[in-house]
């Protein structure tokens, strides 16, 4: 069923934190850590498929679901590498953090919408960011976590750096992109001609009533 895999995903999260959390006493951990991105890329993106295949959707439950999965998801993941040593602690869960306000971000957008956008990040989403991490587990592995002398930060500490510098920027520009195409779409009540008062009274759409995922 959807929810088996569901918690499949969660149990692979699960895994790769701990994975995350011994890579400090050994480096091949992160190669679990890198399985574990794999199987849970596997749950998280097959359940809504099953659902449709099996005419099974429960779209509103699945939606909650879905996407609350994801965030237990990124702590349990990004916790177990604050808890490597490998890392300064804070950058893992500050790009937690920045995660779930790109996440926070397409459901604002989806509520003064009536759709959900699923890649928030300019087109990046969950598979492009579980890529990323793969490829980080790999090159920290092979190269050691090498730190730099100055200012004495090593690899990870520069690679979650950037990420979350990333995080920031991407959610800035799509704050004040989503913000100008609002105000023009939604302008002051003073400044509305009579054809276009009479729409804004007819009542919005919610994400509640056009959900995007569907399992059961």
């Amino acid at each position: 069923m959807p929810d088996h895999l569901t918690s499949l995903a969660l149990a692979a999260a699960l895994a790769g934190g701990g994975a995350y959390a011994l890579a400090g006493q050994s480096l091949s951990w992160l190669h679990l850590a890198s399985v574990a991105l794999v199987v849970h890329w596997l749950g998280d993106s097959l359940d809504g498929t099953l659902a449709r295949v099996r005419d099974i959707r429960r779209e509103r439950y699945g939606f909650f679901v879905d996407h609350s999965a994801d965030a237990v998801s990124a702590w349990l993941l990004l916790g177990g590498l604050a808890l490597s040593g490998l890392v300064r602690p804070w950058l893992p869960l500050a790009v937690a953090a920045g995660y779930l306000t790109h996440m926070l971000h397409a459901a604002q957008v989806g509520i003064a919408r009536g759709r959900y956008v699923l890649a928030p990040a300019g087109g990046i989403g969950p598979t492009e960011v579980r890529l990323v991490l793969i490829a980080m587990n790999t090159a920290v592995w092979a190269l050691g976590n090498p730190v730099v002398r100055s200012p004495g930060w090593t690899l990870l500490d520069a690679i979650l750096l950037a990420g979350l510098v990333l995080l920031l920027v991407t959610w800035s520009g799509l704050l004040l992109r989503e913000r100008a195409r609002l105000s023009r779409e939604d302008p002051p009540p003073g400044s509305r001609r009579p054809a276009e008062r009479s729409l804004r009274e007819a009542p919005a759409r919610t994400t509640a009533s056009r959900p995007v995922r569907d399992r059961a």
